[in-house]
């Protein structure tokens, strides 16, 4: 067995400030990746209009256990608006180049984009799509009727990939975090993967839906998906999002 996991955690232990690319005075990164001409930008609706039952955080924790099945599942698009918004959903700026959103992030650097399959989303055609924090909107980087399977085969999650409503896909952008925080930064991108499927649980187990992360996957097949320059974006983290009915757990 290598030492990978040793090397990865002496050689993000914390950092020498003075080395790091901000206090070089190297310009900082984008916060965003750039919309490409022609995509298409769709406005979500506000999330502050769903309407939900009540949910404590308490009945959210206790109702979650890992689902084993999926029903053929379906959201609205307000139901979406309210998954990405719990998930990455910008709530203020309060400095010109910081932001506070709905989780926490080491530095306030952001470094994830939130890509998700949408198959049954009421309003949306089958295909890939990306979150847009700062206008709440999304947009359309792939239509493509053979995604989910496509999805699904690189998860190496058949059968619940298959049958959600939407899978997330958590990006990284290493270099946002790195920029400020040096190698330390890296840590703080799966911590950050973390926070963000955590927040999805809770907000879907609020409107009745399961959610099942999913952290093996083919990570070269889920790239070329995604269409990721492997050398500066990572898939990171993956979680389904579908209606599990009379659960069949795991256990």
């Amino acid at each position: 067995m290598s030492n990978a996991g040793k090397d990865f955690m002496w050689g993000t232990r914390y950092p020498d400030f003075s080395t790091v690319d901000l206090v070089l005075r190297v310009p900082e990164p984008a916060r965003e990746l750039p919309v490409k001409e022609g995509q298409t930008v769709i406005k979500l609706p506000s999330p502050k209009n769903v309407k939900m039952p009540t949910c404590s955080v308490r009945s959210a924790i206790e109702s979650w256990e890992p689902p084993g099945f999926f029903q053929r599942s379906s959201l609205t698009l307000r139901e979406l608006s309210l998954l990405l918004w719990s998930t990455q959903g910008l709530k203020k700026i309060v400095a010109e180049t910081v932001e506070i959103r709905n989780i926490p992030s080491s530095g306030s650097r952001y470094p994830l984009e939130t890509y998700f399959v949408a198959s049954e989303v009421e309003g949306l055609e089958t295909g890939l799509y990306r979150y847009l924090p700062p206008s709440h909107s999304i947009v359309a980087e792939r239509i493509d009727s053979g995604i989910t399977l496509e999805m699904s085969t690189a998860s190496m999650n058949f059968r619940m990939v298959t049958r959600a409503a939407v899978t997330f896909l958590w990006v990284a952008i290493p270099y946002r975090t790195v920029w400020a925080l040096g190698n330390r930064g890296y840590r703080s991108i799966l911590i950050e993967a973390g926070h963000s499927c955590q927040n999805l649980i809770l907000a879907a187990s609020c409107l009745g839906q399961s959610v099942c992360p999913i952290d093996l996957f083919h990570d070269e097949m889920m790239a070329k998906l995604a269409s990721l320059d492997t050398e500066t974006q990572w898939p990171i983290y993956l979680a389904a999002v579908g209606n599990a009915g009379e659960n069949v757990t795991l256990g």
